[in-house]
């Protein structure tokens, strides 16, 4: 016999099936409300459903340029929050726009809401793009960016100005392979001494990624990764952009100017929608 919450789950699926499919096509995202009694491996299932996919053809977070998250109860949802300083706000990003892959779609599943804040915020890449001016958008074109990234030894894992490491960013343990795998020509990737401490990775990366439907597309993670983002935290605020964790820059190496960051700031804000998730929803994009 199948398990009662997993019987809910599967009913409220199959009643919320037609119109989640419709949202995702026309809106590029959509909401599943399975209620607070539903686990992870319901999230999950529903989210596999959405998406299309088999288990095993799932994408891993870990290893692809960012942080390391853990698994959630075994599942493939991994801890968003690793990685993110819960005093700043996550900015706007594409996911893994700065690895060689991104997934065609991502999920997420709300287990235990935030005890404040908490709002997920959504932009339209399409909206995002039809805003900015053409002089940045063909900068962007031009130019591209560089993801700049500067990673630790994971025995200084206590050290206040510690982010991530270089084990967990390229999934070893020797320090050789990691400069190995770190340093690609085929990949614009750099990986070098930056100080006696840490490590400096240096990824070019284009903006701009070829959309079956819609054409040339504006696909970036510039203010998630533009060191200005740690402008509030008690540790890397007090640092240089050069010397904080991460840090974007035009792809010839220049600084984005304030006006700039600026601009793109305020497009993003213009196209936000917010959603607050409650328990039990799963959210695909």
């Amino acid at each position: 016999m199948r398990p009662a919450r997993s019987l809910c789950a599967a009913a409220k699926m199959s009643s919320a099936r037609a119109s989640s499919f419709h949202d995702l096509a026309e809106k590029g995202y959509t909401v599943c409300s399975l209620g607070a009694s539903a686990t992870v491996r319901d999230m999950e299932q529903v989210a596999l459903r959405l998406m299309g996919v088999s288990p095993s053809g799932t994408g891993s977070y870990n290893g692809r340029g960012g942080v390391v998250r853990q698994s959630i109860d075994g599942t493939g949802f991994v801890d968003s929050a690793a990685g993110a300083p819960k005093e700043l706000q996550i900015q706007f990003h594409n996911e893994m726009a700065y690895a060689t892959e991104f997934p065609k779609y991502v999920t997420f599943a709300m287990v235990r809401q935030a005890e404040e804040k908490g709002t997920t915020t959504l932009a339209d890449n399409l909206t995002v793009q039809k805003k900015l001016s053409a002089g940045l958008l063909a900068k962007f074109r031009d130019l591209g960016v560089q993801y700049v990234r500067l990673l630790h030894d994971e025995a200084e894992k206590e050290a206040a100005d510690f982010y991530n490491s270089w084990q967990g960013a390229f999934q070893t343990q020797s320090v050789e392979e990691a400069m190995r795998k770190g340093n690609s020509k085929s990949t614009f990737s750099i990986l070098q001494r930056h100080d006696e401490r840490r490590l400096k990775h240096t990824l070019w990366c284009p903006v701009f990624q070829k959309h079956p439907t819609h054409g040339e597309l504006f696909f970036n993670s510039v203010l998630n990764r533009h060191g200005s983002w740690l402008d509030g935290h008690a540790v890397f605020g007090s640092l240089p952009l050069s010397e904080r964790p991460y840090h974007c820059l035009w792809g010839d190496g220049a600084e984005l100017s304030k006006t700039e960051l600026e601009e793109l700031r305020a497009v993003y804000d213009e196209s936000t929608e917010y959603i607050r998730l409650s328990p039990g929803d799963v959210l695909v994009l």
